[in-house]
């Protein structure tokens, strides 16, 4: 069937996840556990950070979790409205910080607006909040280009359970097996094929080599700038 809609991740795919999220997480551990750069990174480690290579590791909740899961991973002791208050103190850091530290991959606009001149649907996927995804966008001026985001906190359970597919099929009225799902990591490989996705496309724009994510895709490219003519050929 030919592709009709594109569902991107966001994390790794659209923004630079060393880049922008390496310092937010230091940043916000120091502060909510009065702890210097050694002790955040070391609470950092838990979640999936690689204090040797200072990136996050290929299939970590830091790489590809919902800050829930992250959450509950440096506050293991905590439950219910506990672990609830420390999550909203955690993405509020997130939200202060992120503004002055986004970095995008590389310039989306052009990328996008090619995309959408093929007639192609687009939206975004990610393991993030729906107000923090939407945010982003904004910040870095793609949010136009997008039909929806469909965040972790907009469905009943997050990647790879396959509800983004979905969704997105819902509100774009293309059957499932027209959307393309791209990502870095292997959450979307499997979010793609637990949705009934057409394809599922790896980009090695993030933390995920191609040993780690092309054999659970349909194809592989750099990054995102290769989309436009992979999608043409095909």
């Amino acid at each position: 069937m030919k592709i009709e809609g594109v569902l991107f991740d966001k994390d790794g795919t659209l923004i630079d996840v060393d880049a922008t999220w390496v310092p937010i997480y230091r940043e916000a551990l120091m502060d909510l556990f009065r702890t210097d750069d050694a002790g955040a990174e070391v609470i950092m480690e838990r979640a999936g950070y690689d204090r040797a290579r200072g990136k996050l590791k290929a299939g970590s909740p830091l790489a590809g979790g919902t800050n829930r899961e992250i959450a509950a991973i440096w506050w293991p002791d905590l439950g219910g409205a506990a672990l609830d208050a420390h999550l909203a103190m955690l993405e509020d850091r997130f939200g202060q910080m992120v503004r002055d530290k986004l970095v995008p991959l590389m310039p989306l606009e052009p990328i996008l607006s090619d995309l959408r001149a093929m007639g192609l649907k687009l939206g975004v996927a990610p393991n993030d909040s729906h107000v923090s995804a939407r945010a982003h966008m904004a910040e870095v001026g793609v949010i136009g280009h997008f039909a929806d985001i469909i965040a972790a906190d907009t469905v009943p359970a997050a990647k790879p359970a396959g509800n983004m597919i979905r969704k997105f099929a819902a509100l774009t009225g293309l059957p499932a097996a027209a959307i393309a799902m791209v990502g870095d990591n292997h959450h979307d490989m499997a979010e793609a094929r637990n949705g009934g996705a057409g394809l599922a496309i790896a980009v090695l724009s993030g933390n995920a080599g191609r040993e780690d994510i092309a054999h659970l895709a349909d194809h592989t490219i750099d990054s995102v700038a290769d989309l436009p003519a992979l999608l043409r050929s095909l």
